[in-house]
């Protein structure tokens, strides 16, 4: 059953603590996800109906693209997404790799999803900070990249630096080899 527009408004207006409260009186101990933070400082509060998942690292032989296509990927879990919905994702804890990048909150954005919540870590920071879409999370897994600092790693114009480096460097070694 959807929320009403004066359920989220007033849902808005509740605190965390009287939230867990209600839970704690109905059983519910270990109901919240541990250690996310505000991806962006200032986000506003956010309710809706959650979405949930659980994000399981793939196995490298596993991970094709035939594999992003079934129905239990994470592309298909986006696509099943309603309107309104707060994404709620199980990471296990895992910080070292990005469970979302830019496309994929985009994507959420772009389906009217309403935030991300997780205890895991998001990766390509100002793709994701560019999409709009409140997030939650415990940090950034490469490539790092702040966004008010261009020439810091990982930025583009370090990654274009690097690059044009490699290529002229390439270059030169490929003279040298045919000389």
């Amino acid at each position: 059953m959807p929320l009403s527009v004066e359920a989220i408004e007033t849902l808005k207006t509740v605190s965390t603590a009287t939230l867990t409260t209600v839970l704690l009186k109905k059983g519910l101990r270990n109901v919240w996800i541990r250690g996310a933070v505000p991806l962006k400082p200032g986000q506003p509060r956010i309710v809706g109906p959650a979405f949930t998942l659980r994000f399981v690292p793939a196995r490298e032989d596993l991970a094709t693209p035939a594999s992003w296509a079934s129905p239990n990927s994470t592309r298909a879990a986006i696509e099943a997404m309603p309107e309104g919905c707060v994404a709620v994702v199980d990471a296990m804890g895992v910080t070292d790799a990005g469970i979302f990048g830019d496309i994929l909150c985009a994507r959420m954005q772009k389906r009217g999803v309403a935030a991300l919540v997780t205890d895991g870590v998001v990766r390509d920071l100002a793709g994701v900070l560019d999409a709009n879409l409140p997030v939650w999370c415990r940090g950034v897994a490469a490539p790092l990249r702040s966004p008010a600092s261009p020439s810091s790693p990982g930025s583009n114009r370090s990654a274009a630096v690097a690059l044009r480096s490699f290529l002229m460097t390439s270059s030169s070694l490929t003279r040298t080899a045919q000389c």
